[in-house]
C-alpha cells in the first residue's frame, strides 16, 4: 500500500513528529491528510529552539523549559 509522511504539530503549531497520510479510495492521486499534519517537512531546528508551523511555513521559535 502507498503512503505519504506528512508532519504532526500540536496545537500550538510546535513540531511533534511525522505521521503517515493513506492514499484517498474515492480520488485517485488524492492524500487524507491526519488532522494536525501539514505536508511541508519542517527545517532543522538550530540549538535552543523548535519548528514552529504558523498556518502557512515553519518558524523557529525559543524553547520553553
Amino acid at each position: 500500500m502507498e503512503s505519504k509522511v506528512v508532519y504532526q504539530v500540536d496545537d500550538q503549531g510546535l513540531y511533534v513528529g511525522r505521521a503517515v497520510a493513506d492514499p484517498s479510495p474515492l480520488d485517485p492521486g488524492a492524500w487524507l491528510i491526519p488532522g494536525g499534519c501539514v505536508t511541508v517537512a519542517p527545517p532543522k531546528a538550530p540549538v535552543g529552539k523548535v519548528c514552529k508551523w504558523d498556518g502557512q511555513q515553519w518558524l523557529h521559535v525559543e524553547t520553553s523549559v
